[in-house]
This record gives structure tokens, sequence and C-alpha cells, in this order.
């Protein structure tokens, strides 16, 4: 019952809420239909492991499962985010599956896993065409795989196979999956208990040789990517974003000698580590420049309101047990494999990129609270009040997700406005010779791609012109009658037939002074004018 409730509030109204999509989910979409009808993405490469999109070269596994979608639903934002919608449903299987490895107690452990279902993160991430949710799914049932290979070895081969689709599905797998194997296969923590440390890890090694021919598979399985492209081209978005590259412009002149170097870095690292960790991250969110972007949960943080302090007292529990206990060494290694892509980039907080760690985080909470559970059993009112609180946030989270955060998270990456104007403007369009558009958003031609559901065939005409791979920033190119620029309306009223696309700072009476012009739309999104469609004759 509690995954077909989260099914449904997942599914629910895709294409309203949130009301906009954003330009990576509209390039996801069109290359799912570019596939779909060429076989071709929009730049012309065939059947390809990573869609060059913006240059950033973005894991093509989400595109291709969109198609059957796309078939079903349309080119719209329904049947773009409904993959992630399914990942999201399918994660709480076996977020439930991996609970049995910690919480024993079945009912408690269902009511935990209530609680869990609803997580903020877990609603806003599968209501959004995030790649990035898809690979959690995948590595979330490797995980479950991988713990059950102790159980039965030909588990090791299903883990590994789920950990190579989490690689195919977003970047941050890439180095997660293999780094967990790491740690797993050798045990770090319990060779340190060792006397001759030395010895104990040339033995684990020795023992372990299966297990590293099964990493060796891994590996395999993940060669294609970099083969298909270039290792540099697929590796474009890490050099855009990892924190080497941004440290040496930016650091003081003061500090660059190799010693003061490597301290200011790791202080940059380590920083990057604890922030990802943090229980005032995890349940407030303060960084404004999240703000205002699709991974942004207005009100709320990617954990409910407790759930912060149930993670500190599961962290107390593990780390105190961790020498002891298997199972909790294998959540902290699951957390450091989680944050490592993360904490290796130049920003201090990105959700995105470290999707990975929180169901981990997750199950540490809810040992947190399983604890407090024991403690307080016979205290019935303490474990009242705190389901009460815990079932306030439920409700308010999933009204905040349904009906106020959507219409917070416009901005440059979910602009609204697209969605009501452009299907008027591919009416009018043939009419005139060309059409300016002028936007404050970045790479609007994607928008003009999606949902007028352009022919393939044309727009993969248009990769001779467009930015080269590498190359990276707005990307914003000109093609056919489609010019994107400022307007100057005092000069550009001279233009005749002419469909200008412009912010609404152009009054009614500038254009009602120039004979043939006219407004023929104001553009309004869910929450205010944004755009207005103008003609001259």
């Amino acid at each position: 019952m509690v995954i077909g409730v989260g099914a449904l509030i997942r599914f629910y109204a895709l294409d309203k809420s949130p009301p906009s999509l954003g330009f990576d989910e509209a390039s996801l979409g069109y290359n799912a239909y570019s596939i779909m009808l060429t076989g071709k993405d929009e730049y012309g490469n065939f059947l390809p492991l990573s869609l060059r999109s913006f240059n950033d070269y973005k894991p093509a596994l989400y595109a291709y499962l969109s198609i059957p979608f796309l078939k079903l639903f349309g080119l719209n934002a329904f049947g773009v985010r409904a993959v992630s919608a399914l990942a999201g449903t399918v994660s709480l299987i076996f977020l439930y599956l991996i609970l049995k490895e910690f919480i024993k107690n079945r009912w408690w452990r269902l009511g935990i896993f209530f609680i869990l279902s609803f997580e903020p993160w877990r609603l806003h991430f599968s209501r959004n065409a995030f790649e990035t949710n898809l690979s959690s799914c995948l590595f979330l049932i490797g995980v479950w795989f991988l713990i059950k290979a102790r159980e039965n070895k030909k588990k090791w081969f299903a883990s590994i196979i789920f950990f190579a689709l989490a690689a195919y599905s977003y970047h941050s797998a890439r180095l997660t999956a293999p780094l967990l194997l790491i740690l797993w296969f050798f045990d770090p923590i319990k060779v340190l208990t060792r006397k001759n440390i030395w010895l104990a890890t040339k033995k684990r090694f020795i023992k372990n040789w299966k297990k590293i021919f099964i990493f060796g598979i891994f590996l395999g399985l993940c060669v294609p990517i970099f083969v298909a492209n270039s290792g540099s081209l697929v590796l474009t978005r890490f050099s855009q974003e990892n924190v080497f590259g941004i440290f040496y412009p930016y650091a003081p002149k003061e500090i660059l000698n190799p010693i003061s170097s490597i301290y200011y870095l790791m202080g940059i690292i380590f920083g990057h580590i604890f922030a990802y960790i943090s229980p005032i991250n995890l349940n407030q969110r303060l960084y404004s420049w999240i703000q205002m972007s699709p991974q942004f949960i207005p009100g709320m943080g990617m954990l409910g309101w407790l759930e912060g302090i149930f993670l500190v007292i599961g962290f107390i529990l593990v780390i105190k047990n961790i020498f002891k206990s298997e199972k909790y060494r294998f959540l902290l290694y699951w957390i450091i494999a989680g944050i490592a892509p993360a904490a290796a980039t130049w920003t201090w907080y990105h959700t995105l990129r470290a999707l990975n760690i929180y169901p981990a985080l997750e199950i540490l909470a809810a040992i947190g609270f399983w604890q407090l559970v024991k403690k307080f059993r016979r205290k019935k009112i303490v474990l009242f009040l705190i389901s009460i609180i815990l079932l306030i946030t439920i409700v308010f989270t999933i009204n905040n997700e349904l009906l106020y955060s959507s219409y917070e998270n416009h901005g440059e990456y979910q602009p609204g406005g697209y969605k009501e104007g452009i299907p008027y403007l591919k009416s009018i369009q043939d009419n005139y010779d060309q059409v300016i558009i002028d936007t404050p958003h970045a790479q609007p031609f994607v928008f003009l791609m999606f949902y007028e559901a352009m022919d393939p065939v044309y727009v993969q005409s248009l990769a001779p012109i467009r930015a080269r791979p590498g190359i990276v920033g707005n990307l914003t190119f000109n093609f056919g009658k489609f010019v994107f620029r400022k307007i100057d309306w005092p000069k550009d009223n001279n233009l005749k037939k002419t469909v200008f696309w412009t912010s609404p700072d152009i009054t009614d009476a500038e254009v009602k002074r120039v004979p043939g012009a006219k407004i023929r739309l104001k553009v309004n999104n869910v929450l205010y004018h944004t755009a207005d469609i103008i003609t001259t004759e």
C-alpha cells in the first residue's frame, strides 16, 4: 500500500507540477524523441551512449528509457518525467529490502519505511526528469544485491550489472560505484584493527581475487562509455566542474606554493565532505545559489524536520560499533563513496551529484529513530508526539511538492512561458520572414525544438553551425528564421514580416505607434506575465 500511494503521488499531475520544464529536461526529451524517430540524437550521432546536448555529454540511458513513454503520451512533460517517477517508485521497494537488514521488528520497520517513502528529496527528485534520480535507483538496486552477495555469490554479478547501469545513467556513479566496490572488497576499517596492516592488506588482496575479477568485469562493462566518444569529451562535465581546475585560477597567490596549496585544497575538499552530512544542510538548505533551480525544495531540506536529529543519533551508534559490525561499516563506505564525486567539484553543496548517499543517510536516520523507540518504548506519549510531528511533516511535504514549491522553482533553469507561448508561435511563424527571440533564459533554442516537436532530421542538419565540442556556457545559436538576441524596439520596429518574442518591457503604446505592429499574445506562466509575441507586417 505504501508503495502504491508513493507511486500515485509521484505520477499525479506530472505535467503540471512542476509547471515548467528545465532546459536539461527539454534536452533529454528532445533527444529521446530524435532517437525514437531517427535512431540519432540532435547532432546526428547514431544510438549514442552519451548525449552531447549542451556539450556536457549527458549519459543517454534516461533518454532511451523515455522512448516508450513518448510513444504513449507524446513529446510533453509527462512523457519526459515518467522515467524519473517510475525510478522513484521502484527505489522504494529496494529501500524497504535494505531496511530489513537493519531493523528486524516488522511493524516498526513498516512505520519507518512509511515515513522515509515521503522524504522531501524522494518526492521532489522523482517529479523532475533528473538522470541522477534514475541512477540513484539503479545504484540502490546494486547496493541491495551487493549486501545479499554475502549469502549468494551469484548476486555479485547482478550487483555489478546494476552499478554499470547506474554509470550509464549519471556521471557520479562512475566514481561512486567502483569506489564502493573497492572499499567493500578490502574493508580498510577492519584491516586497521590488525597488528600488521601491510600483511593483513596483502592477505585480503589474495583472498579476494575473485572479487577483484568481478570488479574487472564492472570496469569492462563501463568501457563503452569512454570508447563511444573520446574520453576527454565524456569527461567534459568533470573538467568544467572539478575543484582542481577552479582552485588554481582563483586561489590567493600568496598560498601558491606546494605545502600551503595542499593544505588549502584539503581544507576545501574536507569542507565539501562535511557539508553533505551536515544536519543543517540536510534539513534547511540555506545556500541561496540553489534557489530558483530545479533542485531547490522551498521550505524544506532534503530530509524532513526531525530526521536530522535521528541522523545524528544513528551516526553516533554506527561510529560506536564500526569495528564490530560489518553492516555499519558498509553504511560508512556507502556514504564515503557517494560523497566523493560531489566533494571533488568546486560547488560547496550540490545535491544532484551526491544523490546516491541519501538512501544511506535515511537508513542512518532510521537506525537513530529505532534507538529512540527502544529507549522510550514505555513512554508512549513521547513516541506519540514524535509520530504526530512526522505525520504533519509528511502532509506538509506532499502539499509543498504538489502545490507550493513548484511555483517557486522558476528562473534561468526552469523558465515558464515557453509551454504556454510556443504553440501559438508555431501557428503563425510560417507567415513571417524571421522570428527574433529575446529571453534572459539560457539555451532557449531547446525549448523551441521541444515544444514545436521540430523535425529531428532538420535539427541534425544544423550540427555543423553549432558550437564545437568542448565549448561551454550559453550555446545559443541562430538557425532557419529564428534569431536569438536582444530586441531594440526603436530600431527593430522597422523590420517587416517579423515576429518578436520579447519580455514585457515594450509597452502597448509603443507597439501601437508603429504602423502594422500588433501584440498577438501576452504570454503568461503560472506566476506572471513573462513575454509578448509581437508581429510587424
